[in-house]
């Protein structure tokens, strides 16, 4: 499992390096070197949700789907919104329930 850690994001990489070097087309990498850097700091930042157990989970699910969005755009050219927003929704969120759950906020 540690491996798929490692080789998952080297294959995006690969993915998004041989389309560059097949289509010459340089806003298309840096676009998709884009996606794949904010989905992978989304994951790493997604650590902090570990407390409410079903929204990690979701967010997790997210970022896979996100994954995917990333390669899909690399290969075909075209966003998938929804699926690349996912985890950054999650994340959003994640921080409104904490911050409603904070008790600095005035009583009504």
């Amino acid at each position: 499992m540690k491996f798929l850690v490692v080789l998952l994001p080297l294959s995006v990489v690969a993915i998004i390096y041989i389309v560059f070097r097949r289509d010459r087309d340089v806003k298309k990498a840096v676009i998709s070197l884009a996606l794949f850097l904010a989905v992978v700091t989304l994951s790493i930042v997604g650590n902090v949700m570990r407390s409410i157990t079903p929204l990690f989970l979701t967010h997790i699910v997210a970022v896979v789907v996100g994954y995917g969005a990333t390669i899909y755009y690399a290969l075909r050219g075209k966003f998938i919104w929804l699926a690349l927003v996912a985890p950054l929704v999650t994340m959003l969120f994640y921080l409104l329930l904490v911050w409603i759950g904070n008790e600095h906020l005035p009583s009504l």
